[in-house]
């Protein structure tokens, strides 16, 4: 047991921590929808998370002596934490549902990317006031840093702010652009990151330091019999399965995105055969909405958006 943790034959969580620092440092998204970012700034939450700290620390005065001189720190560690839940809760509701998937797929209920997708819409929008908190437990006690009260939900303040920092967003790969701001190889603003799954070069992964390799290796260890027949028949077969897995992850994360894009659809607007022609041209006008979004045509996007074009040598 222990050489198979050696060797890495267990699921790693760095990729999940990447997430987490993406959705951390990509703040202030969706506002004033995301109400869960806006949160973590309120003297309520401070004060939650001050609580929890100090009876966290209750038997530690060197640490209690440094929260008192640096509160900061220690409500900005929490603020991580806090993200941690978030992404926690989210993935508690999307690991089911994809297993579910792959189920279907099994017992051949699922064989088209067009019924997995409306299975995932329905998962979606099903969920999708279930509710987002984070609780610590200290001994026996539990402090509410976030109570369930505040009404934060799944697809406002953790779907949405998910996609938007993980699908679109994120940050180059180390090693991959220079993150000296004279070299003008990452952009200054925030807005203009698009290194999300959507856009992200798949050929560095299998290589060192790049965060979705460790994440295509923990899918290398449960690969069905059936995909692993299919990666060693294609390509160069074992050399570059993690590249592979890459390539079949980036796509799906398509299917994921279009099928966030219908429950957002089916939350904020109205059914696609909906007679009313003014609220068919609303649905347009979200579509559009969103495929700007993901095209962002104001940046000259709208190329680089397509699969075969991500990531070019000139690519920013």
């Amino acid at each position: 047991k222990l050489l198979h943790h050696l060797w890495h034959d267990r699921i790693n969580m760095e990729f999940a921590e990447a997430c987490m620092r993406a959705m951390l440092w990509h703040r202030h998204m969706y506002a004033p929808v995301n109400q869960f970012d806006a949160y973590l700034d309120s003297d309520e939450y401070k004060a939650n998370a001050d609580r929890a700290i100090k009876a966290y620390f209750k038997n530690n005065p060197l640490m209690l002596a440094l929260h008192k001189l640096f509160p900061e720190m220690f409500i900005e560690q929490c603020r991580q934490a806090s993200y941690y839940s978030n992404l926690g809760l989210f993935w508690e509701v999307m690991a089911p549902v994809f297993f579910e998937v792959s189920d279907l797929y099994d017992e051949g209920k699922i064989t088209t990317v067009p019924e997995a997708m409306n299975f995932l819409v329905n998962g979606i929008f099903a969920i999708a006031g279930r509710p987002i908190y984070h609780h610590v437990y200290v001994g026996d006690e539990c402090y509410e840093v976030i109570p369930k009260s505040k009404g934060f939900t799944w697809l406002y303040e953790a779907a949405l702010p998910y996609v938007e920092a993980v699908f679109y967003r994120t940050a180059p790969f180390r090693g991959t652009k220079s993150y000296n701001a004279q070299a003008g190889e990452v952009p200054g603003d925030q807005k203009d990151f698009h290194y999300g799954v959507l856009y992200a070069d798949k050929f560095p992964v299998g290589s060192a330091g790049i965060p979705p390799t460790l994440l295509m290796q923990d899918m290398y260890h449960f690969l069905p019999p059936y995909l692993q027949e299919f990666y060693t028949q294609r390509c160069r077969g074992e050399d570059d399965i993690l590249n592979q897995i890459g390539v079949t992850f980036q796509r799906s994360m398509y299917c994921v995105t279009s099928a966030v894009f219908q429950a957002l659809r089916t939350a904020l607007c109205y059914p696609l055969d909906d007679p009313n022609p003014r609220h068919l041209q609303a649905n347009r006008a979200f579509f559009e909405a969103q495929l700007d979004r993901f095209g962002r045509p104001e940046y000259g996007m709208k190329d680089a958006a397509r699969l075969r074009n991500i990531q070019t040598p000139n690519y920013r």
